[in-house]
């Protein structure tokens, strides 16, 4: 069996949507040949949720290595308070290039030679973001001979977070030639959506086709097994869930707009509607611009961040999951991982998303077609009201699993990843 060194910079007990990725392809890939060693952060000094039960997933023969770190965010937390916002964008764009996760390099150089010195290893396996671990690829590569692999869970230098807050010119330069370099020196490029690798080519005279593979985001049949759900018994409310983070232009007022619109046209009873948006979130940025509506503060409420699990038990026990991704630069380029979680509970889906976008394509392939431009307030009003007339009227049903779901499962994802591996691994050049 090979060892792949998988480095990643959130790993459980950290939790968060960035940390199934590694977490999945870690627990399967002993199954076809390859042998996980993980390098990650140190969870105990990160401003991040917690997730213990994901420990569970974590088997004990997995060898995984935690490192110090000093979380910047701790100290931005302090600047916040103080209203000092303007010293956190300084340190943003001036010193920290390309996050603020290059505080973890020393640490984790420190414990790479620690463990090269107890390992065989046979190939890196590094994902982003953040993106500061992915300039550990070459260093490693020209110090101890070893290929590597990017894995590129969100955008780099053409990501949706740079182009909502563009950093100074300088950054910009700066942040492109990193990128450049790990992209250049590394065997092979997997990515979570194929947009990734039209921009690739596009911007990158060296990248290939040949070069980069899209693997997506998926669903662990495992998660499932252990939820018992009872069968579904209506209750006096609509029951709506989104879990996520909103922020930034992910202002969810086109939602609210609509809503407001049906309570009163006296269409839509604010007493039959709950609305729960698990998370960290804070309600002075969910409400900003509808403070005085009780109407949605009375339908809407704010739940803290929950384990996995508890997650997916909550979206199986919902009517409706919400699926919500802004307008704007990009946003055909959206597929957040939950959304892989959601057509496995088989629940109806509510997508305010961009209709030509890749959301909106997964949910189409797979059997779900209640999808609006978040751009479309009267749209979201008709079909937030199409789907409120199926529930009163007990109407409302869930789809089955069905193949196309299935080849979403996490397991298999896995296998193809390994297929990746063995390819640069034997024949490099042979990669399709």
């Amino acid at each position: 069996m090979k060892n792949v060194l998988y480095i990643t910079y959130y790993f459980p007990p950290s939790g968060g949507s960035g940390v199934q990725r590694g977490l999945k392809f870690s627990k399967y890939l002993s199954e076809f040949g390859w042998n996980p060693i993980i390098l990650c952060a140190d969870s105990r000094f990160l401003k991040q949720p917690k997730d213990f039960s994901l420990l569970q997933e974590v088997s004990k023969s997995l060898s995984v290595y935690r490192s110090f770190t000093f979380d910047v965010n701790w100290l931005f937390k302090i600047f916040w308070g103080l209203r000092l916002s303007g010293i956190v964008q300084y340190l943003q764009h001036h010193l920290f290039v390309p996050d603020i996760e290059i505080i973890w390099l020393p640490f984790a150089r420190r414990k790479i030679r620690e463990i090269l010195k107890i390992h065989r290893i046979d190939l890196v396996f590094i994902s982003g973001p953040p993106f500061s671990p992915m300039i550990l690829g070459k260093w490693i590569k020209d110090r101890y001979n070893i290929p590597y692999i990017l894995d590129y869970r969100d955008d780099w230098s053409l990501g949706q977070s740079r182009l909502d807050n563009p950093p100074p010119y300088k950054f910009q330069r700066k942040d492109k030639h990193l990128e450049s370099l790990a992209l250049e020196n590394a065997e092979h490029v997997t990515v979570v959506i194929k947009t990734y690798i039209e921009d690739f080519v596009k911007n990158y005279s060296f990248m290939n086709n040949e070069k980069l593979t899209a693997i997506p985001n998926g669903y662990d049949e495992a998660d499932f097994y252990q939820i018992v759900t009872p069968p579904y018994i209506q209750t006096n409310k609509m029951r709506i869930v989104f879990p996520g983070a909103l922020y930034d232009r992910r202002h969810p007022a086109p939602i609210w707009k609509a809503l407001l619109s049906l309570v009163n046209e006296k269409r839509v009873n604010p007493n039959s509607i709950s609305i729960e948006i698990i998370g960290n979130n804070f309600s002075s940025f969910v409400f900003r611009g509808f403070e005085k509506e009780v109407a949605l503060k009375q339908m809407v409420s704010l739940h803290p961040y929950l384990p996995h699990s508890k997650a997916i038990e909550t979206m199986m026990k919902s009517d409706l999951l919400l699926l919500f991704s802004a307008s704007g630069p990009r946003s055909e380029a959206v597929l957040p991982g939950k959304l892989f979680e959601y057509i496995r509970c088989g629940i109806p889906i509510l997508g305010v998303t961009n209709p030509d976008g890749l959301s909106a394509e997964l949910l189409r392939e797979c059997g779900y077609h209640n999808i609006v431009s978040p751009d479309d307030v009267d749209g979201i009003s008709r079909v937030i009201m199409d789907l409120y007339t199926l529930w009163q009227n007990g109407s409302l049903r869930r789809l089955p699993y069905s193949d196309n779901i299935k080849r979403y499962e996490r397991r298999e994802l896995t296998k193809q990843l390994a297929y990746v591996f063995d390819k640069v691994i034997y024949n490099p050049s042979s990669i399709e």
